[in-house]
Parts: C-alpha cells; sequence; structure tokens
C-alpha cells in the first residue's frame, strides 16, 4: 500500500517486508545488529553506577561527532581514567581541562561539550544522588521519562532522548513501563536508510531538510512504527540493524553486502550536509 502525506509517498508494503528482515537480523544476533555503546570498557562493569554515567555522558555529546569515532575513543578513555566519568570529578575540573579531555575523545564543539558534562553532573548530584539510575527510582513511562529529561542539556532533544531511553531502558538501566512504544531515533543513517530504500519518497522536483526535524521526523517514525508493529515488535528494534546499514553500507553504496538489497530502490540524488538533506530529481 501507498500513502501520499504532503509532499513524500510511503510505501508500506515495503516498509513491512524490510521491517521483518531487520527484526529477523536481530533474532539471529547478525553482526549489523550490534551498536558501539554496548561495546563497554573492560573495567566497566554492567549495569552499575558507572555504567549508567558512561552511557549518559557519552550520549550528551553523539550529535557531536561520529559515533564510532567517539565510542572508540570513549572506551579506551575510561579504561585509563574512569574518574573522569564521575559527576564530582567533572565538576571538579577546569573547563579548560575539560574540553582539553573531550576534544580527544572527538568532540567536534568541545566548549559545548564541556559545559554540557558540567551541567549534567550538577543535576545529577543535586537531584539523584549522583546516579543517572535514579531519574526511574519506579518504573515510568517513555513521556514521563521526557520530562525528567528536560533538565539535561541535549538529551531533551528529540533524537537523543529516544537513544538515551533506549540505551538505558533495554540495558535494565532505566526502568521503562512502556519501552515497547518508544519510537526509532531518526537522524542521517535512519533517514539515508529510508529514502535509499525507497520507503519514503519525495514527488516534487526537490527537498531540501533536517532530517531530526518534521516533516522528515515525524514521518520516517510513523512509517517504521507501523511496520514494526504488524510484527508484534518494538520500533526501537530496527534502529540498530537499520542504523548499521546506513552508515557502513549505504555511505559506500555497498549494495550486494546488503541483507535488504531485494527491496531497495537504490535511490539517487541524495546529498547530506551535517543532518541537512538535498535531494533533486535526476533526469
Amino acid at each position: 500500500m501507498r500513502k501520499i502525506i504532503g509532499e513524500f509517498e510511503i510505501n508500506e508494503e515495503k516498509a513491512e517486508k524490510i521491517a521483518e528482515i531487520l527484526l529477523d537480523l536481530h533474532k539471529q544476533g547478525h553482526p549489523l545488529v550490534s551498536m558501539p555503546e554496548y561495546n563497554l570498557p573492560r573495567n566497566l562493569i554492567a549495569g552499575s553506577r558507572e555504567h549508567a554515567l558512561y552511557l549518559t555522558y557519552v550520549i550528551s555529546i553523539d550529535y557531536m561527532t561520529g559515533a564510532e569515532k567517539l565510542w572508540r575513543k570513549a572506551r579506551g578513555a575510561y579504561e585509563l581514567y574512569p574518574e573522569r566519568f564521575t559527576p564530582r570529578k567533572i565538576l571538579a575540573v577546569s573547563e579548560r581541562s575539560l574540553s582539553v579531555f573531550l576534544r580527544r575523545l572527538g568532540a567536534r564543539y568541545p566548549k559545548s561539550a564541556a559545559k554540557t558534562w558540567k551541567k549534567i553532573s550538577k543535576i545529577l548530584i543535586e537531584k539523584y544522588d549522583g546516579d543517572p539510575r535514579n531519574i526511574t527510582v519506579q518504573p515510568l513511562t517513555v513521556e514521563e521519562i521526557k520530562d525528567k529529561l528536560n533538565d539535561f542539556p541535549y538529551l531533551r532533544g528529540s533524537k537523543l532522548a529516544n537513544f538515551y531511553i533506549r540505551a538505558m531502558g533495554e540495558t535494565g538501566l532505566f526502568k521503562v513501563s512502556n519501552l515497547n512504544d518508544l519510537d526509532i531515533p531518526v537522524d542521517k543513517q535512519v533517514a539515508r536508510f529510508t529514502i535509499y530504500t525507497g520507503v519514503l519518497r519525495f514527488l516534487g522536483e526537490k527537498f531540501q531538510g533536517c532530517c531530526n526535524d518534521d516533516p522528515l521526523k515525524s514521518i520516517i517514525q510513523e512509517v517504521w512504527r507501523t511496520a514494526a508493529k504488524k510484527f508484534g515488535a518494538s520500533p526501537w528494534k530496527l534502529d540498530e540493524p537499520m542504523w548499521n546499514i546506513g552508515s557502513k553500507l549505504c555511505t559506500g553504496r555497498k549494495c550486494g553486502q546488503c541483507p535488504v538489497k531485494t527491496f531497495c530502490d537504490k535511490t539517487r540524488g541524495i546529498k547530506f550536509r551535517g543532518n541537512i538533506l538535498f535531494w533533486e530529481r535526476r533526469g
């Protein structure tokens, strides 16, 4: 079934076929399902306060650099200096020293990143006894958690909030009563995948828009939410394989290695500048 939404056409049947393949990758434990945030430093205990802090701080600057690079460097830094990912240590060091540390992690805007870490640390100490797990002492809904995240810089953004809740909820660090309802966080990799495959097509002659904002964000979330629920699955479970295919295969047009190549339109004319998408119809 094809659905017209403004200047876009959605191919719901194609989305369902692709979602079925991606969900099967989950069941298989396929390498395309692995995400860098789940590859923990060797000296970090899963489920611990330190695990929650590590995810909180690194996810808060995820938008500032390439994810693979950031998480690789964060793992190495944590193994050497685990204390640098704790609220009291972050508040004790100068903003300049923290900026240098975050620049070495690969943050594109280290001064802004330092301010972010300082603010997060202050909130965690004042409200949650320095432990992000205390944000959900009792199970909360996704929306209730997002209300609490409004205090935090960057973690309150629509993309990072979904990403953060998914990562914390899936690892048991957050108690989320309706985690299955969490939408996929839309970034340029998810948008690239959705458009390259032809699940979303442009009806006009050209388009320019931010992947993280409407109309793209809401349309992409809706189509994958509908497709996932067709199989009784959570929309966020499509995030990992979709992000990996988008970043590792679609970017280099490595179609031969793609598990959804049978259903892909290999759409041309798409360019990205940061999170801004540009499309123009060709011949």
